[in-house]
């Protein structure tokens, strides 16, 4: 029997060589409940290489290059299986979806039978637009780079770009969330 929630991240990959978890986002997700913590960051391969940290010039312009790539049918065809086996992997999902990780979602053009399954914690967005499911949109008073995309969110908190996760003030925004989809928050 396959778990009832799973949460999972959906970010830009700051290092395109892999897609594990840091050591900040593990925490933020020890902080929640749910029946299944997915291990690992979209594209969400189990074979991915230890986390390393990544200069933040370079992680910038890697995350530039996946966020504009995400508008071509190779990238959707390369990554919109993945994506669908890890969300068959629960009846519901939570995807925590920082920075441009919203726009990556969009641009995957999820059936409409797997969008009905997912809701999104979207912190820092930077997107076109919300998604066609349940969106919760956090955005940092001091996160100009957000602002640029989103002007009516749905929380502001105190935080830039880079530091959503550190936040309690997020993870709280973030448990109300599943509290309210009926999960144990």
């Amino acid at each position: 029997m396959k778990p009832r929630w799973q949460i999972a991240f959906l970010t830009g990959q700051s290092d395109p060589r892999g897609c594990a978890l840091s050591d900040v986002q593990r925490a933020f997700l020890a902080g929640l409940s749910a029946d299944r913590r997915v291990a690992t960051n979209f594209p969400y391969d189990a074979a991915t290489h230890p986390f390393l940290p990544t200069p933040l010039l370079r992680a910038s312009l890697s995350n530039a290059r996946q966020y504009f790539a995400s508008r071509t049918s190779a990238f959707r065809a390369r990554h919109r299986p993945p994506v669908e086996r890890m969300l068959d992997g629960a009846d519901r999902s939570l995807l925590l979806a920082g920075s441009c990780g919203l726009e990556l979602l969009n641009n995957l053009q999820l059936p409409r039978v797997l969008l009905d399954r997912i809701a999104v914690f979207a912190y820092g967005p930077v997107a076109r637009r919300r998604p066609d499911c349940e969106t919760l949109l956090v955005q940092g008073r001091r996160d100009l780079l957000s602002r640029c995309w989103f002007r009516d969110v749905d929380h502001r908190v105190d935080a830039g770009h880079m530091d959503y996760l550190f936040r309690y003030e997020v993870l709280q925004h973030c448990r109300a969330l599943l509290h309210r989809l009926g999960t144990r928050a």
